[in-house]
């Protein structure tokens, strides 16, 4: 005789108990089974993803887990026919057979239609909670379930649940419980559609165990790329590819608009769909994204938006971009697919289609989609004037990489004729190093007839940036003199620059307060970085880093602003703020902003700028011990500057390779890189770029360093002699503090006139803040100091014992910063004042927690965790979560 508990569940609910088949091979990652093992003692766990992402195979798979453990699991899909009246009962058969429950099958009857069905869910509580075994339900397709009293129901067990019971469900939408109690005691998880998305290492271990491990990863690599993670697509695909030989002639060769997945879409997405929703997702394949509004315009099919929200929730081949429905995008192998159906459209029509897309964006201002429809449909002068109205904006806005990608694709002949467009890409061209183009196009524009006055300066201010770019401030100078200075504010990028390399860096302020205040109204994004770059350039080369920093930091915080982390405009400003930073003592500050951005600055920015973020980054290293690295980046630096054809890039690298080989006394080495130096500085064939000050600057502190070396005295002196008259002359303060250093060296380390000479340049360091100079300039000064403050000088000059020490420690021989060798850095050297709420924040994410489990952990919203999230990365000047715990390591404030 059969005992009560383990009677059959009712024929009726026989199916909807019995779970799916589970696949030869599984698809679900190892990660996401790993997740599921963290959270096995919650109460509740949903995975909520669009259709196709594995959510059922991903429960199956856990349920032969949790069966190989010795659970207890009970199945249970959901239709969408399903009330109380066979819900419930459902789910008490099938607990009652997987944990063996003593319900009577008579008693299911009556569940579902009376007051009972809460003394029934409390009576299998107490029996799973007696039982002591480990029991899991897991519910398939939960969104499918909208009775409120099967809702409760379900509610009731988790609220209610013993130790050892679990819920895991899977569902297309967020669960239809008030959840927020559950996440506030840490007892819900919920996994989302990108944590079903699969990742490249996951498609890897996939197909190697679908197909073997001789598939070699770039055949990976590009079937990833192609189904862009998306299971299904993974599944159809490889079902093909195991019945065919050549596996990488199948990815080659694969499209959505045949074989298999065509099959698919055919019979599984469009059957089920009424004719008109298939005509507009035929006709909506021609967007790259697509809007409802737009797209009911194309197809006169008015609930667009809710065909296409059908689909993102039934197919998961829609996504909504934004998560608010008002623009969706669709996966690329459905859109080929949809293109297979629309050539079978007549031209006319297809050219009535763009033509309508096209008017339709310029209405909402997107005249970029426009241009591109307007093309096809053979608008080509309405495609051409929204054009030139766009890189205009694109132009004002700084988005120069935009404006070449547009002037790579347009006909010669229209650029030709158009000299709107002819101008904003000359700019574009000449700020993103590519004097060729943008000198060609200045030339067209200054050679059209009937060319303004105006429209003729700014060509020739495009080709005094140009030349700025070159290194050739003399002809910078000749593209613009002959012009009235009223017109000034114009061109007073170019005068700052050319004054800052003729001696006059106030000058270079003077003329960027011009431009700021002759009513041009509000600068332009790009005339305004580089204005800044030219005032805190000025600052730097006086020896006011503290100065040039506050620029250079503002700067730098309006460009990642605007064109984010890893753009040329920020690269540039980072250049300056590194260099600035350096002098100023914060080495660690000064490498992180560096870190990702060197191929942009080598790439496109200014000269200056390249040096001083290659010269900062040699010091560096070589601070850290790294000299093979220090010497890497200085010969980068003379590969720059010959590949260039600029001169001062290659000197520099010689001279601050001779400096550091200097410290280390090797008079041979030294000896051949200043006749390196003097082969450039004395080539009579080489063009006159008027920089030719600033070499022989170069040139005469190398020549005192090796002539020290060699113990020659009185050439060292001849040397400083004109080494000085040169940063005198030049107003560069910084490299007076040099001379002035060197000079302390020429008299002798015991010598009374050395002494004052060391007070002073301390003197004038502190002054400015300049912490490095005496370890970048005359490391074995450190000698000098207790005489110093025997003497009475440094009390004297007015120099600190505090600025002595941090500029004393650096000299010495192994010093690092002092927060690498901290857990916690002190809060006053970090870049920016964190939080305990940020710390907390940075610690998890350095353990890789997402924001919903951060939210948890901290027992705070989503919401707010995105606040903390945007504030941490601006003050670690971090690109992304990975890059801000990098940063973070990077400058001490965590491990």
């Amino acid at each position: 005789m059969r005992n009560k508990a383990t009677e059959a569940i009712p024929y009726r609910f026989a199916l909807k108990t019995m779970p799916p088949h589970s696949a030869k091979q599984a698809l679900a990652p190892a990660r996401l089974l790993e997740r599921l093992r963290e959270t096995a003692e919650q109460p509740l766990v949903v995975v909520t993803s669009l259709a196709g992402f594995g959510k059922t195979s991903l429960l199956v798979q856990w349920r032969r887990e949790l069966l190989a453990t010795g659970a207890a699991v009970a199945w249970l899909t959901v239709d969408a026919s399903d009330d109380s009246a066979t819900f419930i009962p459902a789910l008490v058969a099938s607990i009652r057979v997987a944990v063996g429950l003593d319900v009577p099958a008579r008693s299911f009857d009556q569940l579902g239609q009376s007051g009972a069905d809460l003394w029934i869910a409390s009576e299998v509580l107490v029996q799973i909670h007696e039982l002591a075994r480990p029991t899991y339900v897991l519910i398939d397709d939960l969104h499918q379930l909208s009775d409120a009293h099967a809702v409760e129901f379900v509610y009731y067990l988790i609220r209610n649940a013993p130790p050892n019971f679990h819920v895991v469900a899977t569902s297309r939408a967020d669960p239809p419980f008030p959840v927020e109690e559950l996440n506030a005691h840490g007892l819900y998880t919920q996994f989302v559609t990108e944590d079903l998305r699969l990742r490249l290492d996951d498609t890897i271990g996939f197909l190697r165990r679908r197909l073997g491990e001789d598939i070699d990863i770039e055949t990976c690599a590009r079937l990833h790329e192609r189904t862009e993670g998306w299971p299904m697509a993974l599944q159809i695909v490889t079902a093909a590819m195991a019945r065919k030989s050549d596996i990488a002639g199948t990815v080659a060769g694969l499209s959505g608009a045949t074989g298999d997945i065509a099959r698919y879409f055919s019979q599984f997405v469009l059957e089920s769909l009424e004719p008109d929703a298939v005509a507009m997702l035929v006709r909506a394949s021609i967007l790259k994204t697509q809007h409802p509004e737009l797209c009911a315009a194309l197809s006169g099919v008015a609930d667009s938006g809710e065909i296409l929200s059908r689909l993102e929730q039934n197919t998961g081949l829609v996504t909504s971009v934004g998560g608010d429905g008002d623009n969706y995008r669709m996966h690329p192998l459905f859109i080929e697919y949809l293109h297979s159906l629309l050539d079978a459209l007549p031209a006319e029509e297809l050219r009535v289609l763009h033509a309508t897309a096209a008017e339709w964006f310029a209405a909402h201002n997107m005249l970029e989609q426009a241009a591109d429809h307007a093309f096809v449909a053979g608008m080509r002068t309405q495609a051409m004037d929204w054009i030139e109205k766009r890189l205009r904006h694109l132009g004002v806005q700084g988005r120069i990489v935009e404006v070449l990608a547009w002037l790579d694709r347009l006909p010669p002949e229209e650029i030709t004729r158009r000299e709107g467009i002819q101008l904003t890409a000359a700019w574009a061209c000449a700020l993103c190093y590519r004097p060729q183009d943008a000198e060609r196009l200045a030339d067209v524009i200054l050679a059209r007839p009937g060319v303004t006055p105006e429209i003729a300066l700014q060509a020739n201010i495009v080709r005094s940036a140009v030349a700025i770019h070159c290194d050739d401030y003399t002809r910078a100078r000749g593209c613009i003199e002959s012009y009235d200075p009223e017109l000034g504010p114009l061109y007073c990028n170019t005068l700052s620059f050319v004054a800052i390399h003729t001696g006059f860096p106030d000058r270079a302020r003077y003329y960027q307060q011009i431009s700021d205040g002759r009513g041009r109204g509000v600068r332009n994004f790009y005339d305004a970085m580089y204005g800044a770059f030219a005032v805190g350039l000025s600052y730097l080369i006086e020896g006011q880093a503290s100065e040039a920093a506050g620029v250079f930091r503002a700067a730098l915080e309006r460009a990642e602003a605007s064109t984010g982390w890893r753009s040329l405009p920020a690269a540039v400003q980072a250049a300056g703020l590194a260099a600035a930073c350096w002098e100023l003592g914060a080495e660690d500050e000064a490498r992180a902003l560096l870190a990702n951005r060197l191929d942009l600055i080598e790439q496109a920015a200014l000269p200056d700028a390249v040096m001083l973020a290659y010269l900062t980054l040699a010091r560096y290293e070589n601070q850290k011990g790294r000299e093979g690295k220090a010497f890497d980046a200085l010969n980068s630096l003379a590969a720059i500057g010959e590949l260039r054809g600029q001169p001062r890039l290659v000197v520099a690298s010689l001279g601050e390779q001779l400096r550091q080989h200097a410290i280390r006394n090797r008079i041979v080495s030294c000896r051949m890189l200043l006749g390196a130096i003097d082969e450039i500085v004395a080539g009579a064939d080489r063009p006159d770029h008027g920089l030719e000050a600033e070499l022989r600057l170069v040139r005469e502190i190398a020549a005192t360093r090796v002539a020290l070396l060699d113990f020659n005295d009185e050439g060292a002196v001849l040397a400083l002699e004109r080494a000085g008259g040169i940063a005198a002359r030049l107003r560069r303060g910084r490299d007076q503090l040099t001379v002035k250093l060197l000079a302390a060296c020429c008299e002798g380390s015991g010598d009374d006139a050395a002494a004052r000479l060391f007070a002073e340049a301390l003197s004038l360091a502190e002054s400015f803040r300049l912490v490095r100079v005496i370890a970048d300039d005359w490391p074995a000064a450190l000698e000098c100091l207790p005489e110093l403050d025997r003497s009475g000088l440094a009390k004297g000059a007015g120099i600190t014992p505090a600025f002595v020490e941090r500029a004393a420690e650096r000299c010495r021989f192994g010093w690092v910063p002092e927060a690498t060798g901290q857990k916690t850095a002190d809060p006053k050297n970090r870049p920016a004042q964190l939080s305990a709420r940020e710390m907390e924040i940075l610690g998890a994410l350095s353990l890789g927690r997402s924001n919903k489990e951060i939210a948890k952990m901290l027992d705070v919203g989503a919401e707010t965790i995105k606040w903390h999230m945007k504030n941490l990365l601006a003050k670690l000047n971090a690109a992304n979560r990975r890059h801000a715990v990098d940063r973070a390591r990077l400058l001490g404030i965590i491990e």
